[in-house]
Formats: C-alpha cells, structure tokens, sequence
C-alpha cells in the first residue's frame, strides 16, 4: 500500500496535472500544401491571444508526425496579442505513408496556464496530384491539340517539367505555375492515320527537382459530329464485344454501328439489342444499329460469341486427324479381339483373335504375343510356331506380306481359376524389315468382363 503512494506522489511531482491555458487562436495565413518532391514545410500564421490575467512564456510543438518551428519560447502579456509565424515539417515517416488531407494534434503550452491544444491540416502530394493535365477532344480534321495545365493548389511550382506523349502528338515543357494558375499550350497533331475513334491513352510526365512521376491520361477522338466511340473486348471460349457511342457534340447527330460475322459465327452469337438491319454478303453479315442521339444521349451494343461447341468440334477433329495420321504412318497394322469359350468342365477361356495386314511389302514378319499369368495356352487348338515358356511368349513367323494382304491366327487360353470382373489382356506386337530397316508395331490393348457365375 505505502508503494502505491509513493508511486503516485512520484507521478504527480513529475507529472504535473494538465490545466488548459486560456488562449484564442485564430489562423490568418497558411500555406498547407506539402509536395513530396520539393521536401518543402507548411506555413501557417496563428494569431495568439493570451486571456490569463498574468504574463507567460509559451511553446509550441507536436508529440507526433511533425516538428513545429518556431522551438524557442515566446512571452506574450495578459491581454495582448502575438502573431507567430509557424512552419510545420512533417517527420519522414508521416510523408512516406499518407496522401491528401492529413490532421494531427498540435500543442501550446504555457509555463504557469497550462495546455492549449488544437489540430493542424495539411495536404500531402505528389506533384502529379496538385498539377491537372486535360487534352481537349480531337476531331478527324484537327491539326492542333489544346493541352490545358492547371495548378490545384495554392502552391508555386518552379521549373516544373512535363511532357505528354500519345498517338496524336508529343509534348514537352517546361515552365513555372503560379498558385491556381491555369496555363494552356497547342501543340500539333503529328499522326491520325489509321488510328480509330474512341478513347486513346496520354502518358503524362512531370519531373521536378529531379525527380520524375507519371500518370495516364484520356483523349476522345471524335467521329464527325461528335461521336465519340469506346469498344471492349473480353473473353475468348466467350468472347463479348461491347460497343458504347456517346453523342459529345453539341447537336444532335446519328450514331451508327456495325458488326460483321461470318456464316458460322452469327449461329453462335447473340445481341443486346435487336439489330436495325442485317445484310449479306458472300459468306459475311453485316448488322447494323442506327439511334438519333441528343447531346449526351448514348446507345451501347454488346455482341456475345460463344465458341464453346465449335471449339470442342475443333479438339475432336484435331484429335482424329492426329490417330489417322499415326495408323497411316504404320506400315503394318495389328488388331486384337478377345471372345468367350464355353467348356466342358466350366474352366474360364477365350479365344484370341490376331489380325496382321500390311500396308506396304514386308518381310521377316514375327508377330508375337504374351499370355497372361493366370491363363495357359490351349495346345490342341492351335499351336503356334514359338512358345516360350519362361516369358510367355508366343510367336508366328511369316516370310512376307504383300501391300494390302491380311493373316489372322487365333488362340485359345484357359484358367481352372475363376475369373470375376475385368480380365486384362496385352498388346501384340510385330517386327518386320522394310526397305532394309527393321521395324515396329503394335496392337490396341483389350480386355474381357467375366461374371460371377450363380
């Protein structure tokens, strides 16, 4: 308990309790602007007025974001009036992390009244932001741009540089901007040729002190009379076109628009609206929208596309195309089939069906096949010329094969083990001479779906 006093008889003497001074504080005079390229500090001019009944001496600072200048103190007598000019210089941090209107607490404090508190506004930019680049709109015949600069703020700028550069035209000056000075320069159309109307992009650059910004500007290029045009395109299985036309002229002026699409693509399209008229020509149609627009009005047609049936025919016909290209690449072709045995004693079998025919003349022919494990071979149906017992392997040798002959041999195989379910069967293969060159192929893979027997 007696260190609980103690502690807070140590806090009150060093601490002392805050009491608020009696001041009123008018701003008359400020310049609040900070650019972050010019590193510059605000301005404010306080008028201070000291409504205590004895002389003081006063501070004035911040505990966070800024360091206020004047540091020093100033006396003002009872009753009187002080006007201190203040320059506010916001710490690094608090410009490396904000943007625009920022407000932070500022504190006057007085040696014998106490705390006057109040709030500073500053703006913080970048110079991009306080300097407004606008283009005029370009029509087909103009041969000059009109570029307007506007300052938004009530701050100077010295040596500013900009430069603007676009499909039109390039730009670059430099110069001074007063305080809400606007200033506007022309600059010449270099190039319309082949460029649509519609919206085109300005990069704008400002350098200053060194430091160089940019930002993207619009132009409109207008049809005659003022039309002005915006397309989008998104989308590729569904590919949506949207096609806005804005009358920006001062009269009122047709707008036009016009879509082509082949005869398979317009069964696979739809339309916002309903076309005014559609004509064709050879294996195109053209649709075609027409609106009278007042000043402002505007129409917009959005045309959706949908691939995904013709792109899935396209995969299947590419895929066909590839497995034709391959079989007819082989010069000798296998077929394999499988078919069920009925027995005597119920055993499992299947006769095996090989289909060799060749494309072109081969010879030294070795058609070979692997019985399967749980299986054996049937001697007395057929034998064929090599039986290896170790791998399983059997063999046929045929000396040659004309272009288009065809042999068949079959075999039968059985298990006295019951077989449920998918019994899975390899590939045959072949090896054969042709052209002096030994060669390759292979049959398809079957298989069989045995029952359960009752």
């Amino acid at each position: 308990m007696k260190k609980a006093i103690i502690s807070a008889v140590f806090i009150f003497l060093i601490f002392p309790l805050a009491i608020a001074a009696d001041l009123t504080v008018r701003t008359i005079d400020k310049e609040n602007v900070i650019i972050t390229e010019m590193s510059n500090n605000a301005k404010y001019t306080l008028s201070i007025t000291n409504n205590e009944n004895q002389k003081d001496e006063f501070q004035i600072y911040s505990l966070i974001s800024a360091t206020i200048y004047p540091q020093e103190r100033f006396i003002i007598d009872s009753g009187d009036t002080m006007e201190l000019n203040v320059e506010i210089a916001p710490h690094k941090e608090t410009i490396r992390e904000n943007r625009g209107i920022y407000i932070f607490e500022y504190q006057i404090k007085g040696q014998k009244t106490g705390f006057f508190k109040d709030f500073f506004t500053i703006k913080i930019l970048d110079v991009k932001d306080a300097v407004l680049i606008s283009i005029g709109n370009i029509k087909i015949n103009d041969t000059n741009a009109k570029i307007k600069i506007q300052n938004l703020e009530d701050f100077s700028f010295n040596g500013l540089k900009i430069s603007a550069k676009s499909d039109f035209f390039e730009f670059s000056e430099t110069f001074d901007l007063d305080k809400k000075e606007s200033i506007e320069f022309i600059t010449p159309i270099t190039n319309t040729k082949k460029l649509s109307a519609g919206e085109h992009d300005v990069e704008a650059t400002y350098e200053l002190n060194g430091i160089i910004s940019k930002k993207t500007n619009t132009l409109n290029y207008l049809e005659q009379g003022g039309i002005s045009v915006s397309e989008k395109s998104e989308g590729f299985i569904i590919r949506k076109t949207t096609t806005t036309k804005i009358n920006a002229g001062n009269i009122p002026t047709e707008a036009v628009i016009q879509s082509k699409k082949n005869i398979l693509t317009r069964l696979f399209t739809t339309h916002s609206i309903k076309p005014d008229e559609s004509e064709r020509n050879g294996i195109f149609i053209q649709y075609v929208w027409k609106r009278d627009l007042g000043v402002g009005e505007s129409i917009t047609i959005t045309s959706t596309t949908n691939y995904t049936f013709p792109f899935i025919l396209l995969i299947i016909i590419i895929l066909v195309a590839v497995a034709t290209k391959y079989l007819a690449s082989k010069k000798v072709i296998i077929r394999k089939r499988v078919s069920p045995v009925k027995t005597k004693g119920g055993e499992f079998a299947l006769k095996v069906k090989l289909k060799i025919k060749a494309r072109s003349k081969v010879s030294n022919i070795v058609l070979s096949d692997v019985i399967p494990r749980m299986a054996k071979l049937y001697e007395k149906y057929s034998k064929p010329h090599k039986i290896d017992i170790q791998s399983r392997k059997i063999s046929w040798q045929i000396n040659n094969l004309n272009a288009g002959e065809e042999r068949v041999f079959t075999y039968i195989i059985y298990s006295k083990i019951n077989i449920v379910g998918t019994f899975e069967l390899p590939q045959a293969s072949a090896s054969y001479d042709l052209d002096g060159m030994k060669e390759h192929s292979f049959s398809n893979t079957t298989s069989f779906i045995a029952e359960t027997a009752e």
